[in-house]
């Protein structure tokens, strides 16, 4: 990391003092642990999760720092190499079966307080390997329709509405695309990096699967997977999405706020950004379509793990036991932040935007696949982006890409395994 991306990561210190109550560090004395997170829009909401934590254990130290994404990862990664990962640090799918199957990890400490229980089983499931449970579920996101109905009415197009189909959902981007297209608007977006958001709920849709259960073999040589993709591909190829090309420059989310694409397929996580943009007044949100299968969405969330490495490891888990608990759970989805992982306190996300029902989110869970991840998820991402990439334009045919990226898919999964 050069100097001056050091200088921009936002950093918090919270210098605590007096003496020990409860369980913390293994002599009883002081400790010091570092926190790591990727969105430096929760450092002011964590103040909170912080001292409250520390209204409990004020004889430890929490020192939280936020990195940009696009750094994130890579200095985890070194870190993870030298052994000099953060005491505590925010995890996601598709990366947590790498760290903990290396020996990064500590296992959850669940005498510590967190009982897998309280979670989703999908989320515990996503973070467990080899019968141990590696990381503390934060939260969770399903996936919805962002959508103005500025851009509906002027369409003449009626708002999605509860049961809706994949069949109505592409009838309605179509007829806004037709109609609203020569000033630039789009009825719909995806790319072939927005499988989260978009490609992968589709696949569930239609009956297939991304990843076997067993993560061993890939699912995109599977018809329901094809059809999946092929939605958005003619979609794309119709005008009725913008182009690889066009969504490279312009991200999706801001095609969506400046006014020129009627409907956002993404999750809760959006709702504290819409609130203040310019369309704020015409945002509305509405379940995903439903296709062929009972499965409607994808289910992915962050997490909270200590390092293996950690000189202050008990100190550590008690923090992650903390981050873990009804209470901070509650902090976190008071605070905007996103739907708390833990059972039960969704209201406290979803009542923070009484200007929309963000319930669905948390109503779609039931309904929803574990997020699509094997032990190197990044390696087979690279070439879902390769050969997704030449069926959006046309290079390929989608039953082309999709074969041709289940036998590279397979490759790699049969390498994991080695």
């Amino acid at each position: 990391m050069t100097a001056s991306a050091v200088a921009a990561v936002a950093v918090l210190s919270l210098s605590l003092t007096a003496c020990a109550s409860g369980a913390g560090p293994a002599d009883g004395g002081e400790a010091s642990i570092d926190y790591v997170i990727w969105d430096a829009n929760a450092l002011e909401p964590y103040k909170d999760v912080i001292a409250a934590f520390n209204e409990e254990h004020p004889e430890i130290t929490v020192n939280i720092q936020a990195l940009p994404w696009d750094q994130y990862w890579t200095k985890l990664q070194t870190q993870a190499s030298s052994k000099t990962l953060p005491d505590v640090f925010w995890i996601n799918e598709p990366n947590a079966g790498l760290y903990a199957t290396n020996g990064a990890l500590a296992a959850v400490d669940t005498a510590n307080g967190i009982d897998p229980a309280n979670f989703p089983d999908a989320s515990i499931q996503s973070y467990t390997f080899d019968g141990e449970l590696y990381a503390a579920p934060t939260g969770y996101a399903t996936m919805g329709v962002w959508y103005n109905t500025a851009l509906f009415d002027q369409a003449g197009v009626a708002y999605p509405a509860d049961g809706w189909t994949q069949e109505d959902f592409v009838a309605a981007a179509t007829a806004i695309s037709t109609a609203l297209g020569s000033e630039g608007v789009f009825g719909a977006a995806a790319a072939p990096w927005t499988g989260q958001e978009t490609s992968y709920n589709t696949i569930y849709q239609s009956g297939g699967e991304v990843i076997s259960e067993d993560g061993t073999t890939s699912g995109y040589d599977d018809p329901g997977t094809i059809a999946g993709v092929k939605l958005w591909v003619d979609l794309a190829q119709a005008g009725v999405s913008p182009s690889v090309a066009q969504i490279t420059d312009t991200p999706i989310p801001q095609y969506f706020t400046s006014g020129k694409l009627a409907m956002m397929w993404s999750g809760p996580w959006n709702a504290n950004s819409l609130k203040d943009s310019e369309i704020a007044d015409t945002v509305a949100v509405a379940p995903l379509p439903t296709g062929e299968s009972d499965l409607v969405t994808t289910i992915q969330g962050g997490a909270d793990a200590v390092s293996a490495y950690s000189e202050n490891k008990e100190a550590a888990q008690t923090f992650q036991a903390f981050l873990g608990s009804k209470e901070a759970q509650e902090l976190y989805g008071a605070a905007g932040l996103g739907i708390p992982a833990f059972n039960g306190v969704a209201s406290s996300f979803t009542d923070a935007f009484p200007q929309w029902d963000l319930s669905l989110f948390s109503d779609q869970a039931a309904h929803a696949a574990p997020y699509p991840v094997s032990l190197n998820t990044a390696a087979w991402n690279t070439l879902e982006n390769e050969y997704l990439t030449k069926a959006w334009s046309g290079e390929l045919t989608v039953e082309e890409a999709c074969t041709q990226l289940a036998a590279a898919m397979n490759d790699v999964l049969a390498a994991e395994r080695k």
